[in-house]
């Protein structure tokens, strides 16, 4: 539980946990999760959205799922899709186009630039 609260309470620590998700995730799961790190960031926020962003975040650090990727396999991973899903959808008109701007720079620069 260290960790989490260290991560939480660190926005460079976050930022590590995202890029190491990132290399994991792909292109487009990140982004999601980029968007979210924004939009937390956001002084425009409100406390409650954030709290709603850091809770889904915090979800997919814990050790222990509701549903168990090792035992489950793909479908293990039905709750952390969701959690992310429902933080998204609430929070998603908050996410400016200077938000998706800087998001895809980092995806660019992580993920190589994107053909459109």
């Amino acid at each position: 539980m260290d960790t989490l609260t260290n991560i939480l309470a660190n926005p460079d620590q976050l930022w590590q946990y995202i890029k190491q998700y990132a290399v994991k995730a792909g292109r487009e799961a990140t982004r999601m999760v980029l968007e979210l790190y924004y939009v937390v960031k956001a002084p425009t926020t409100p406390v409650i959205d954030k709290s709603i962003i850091l809770g889904a975040l915090a979800y997919q650090l814990l050790p222990k799922d509701l549903l168990s990727s090792k035992k489950l396999g793909v479908l293990g991973l039905a709750d952390n899709i969701a959690t992310l899903a429902v933080a998204y959808n609430r929070v998603k008109h908050h996410i400016t186009p200077e938000t998706k701007m800087q998001v895809e720079g980092v995806l660019d620069k992580w993920f190589g630039a994107s053909i459109q």
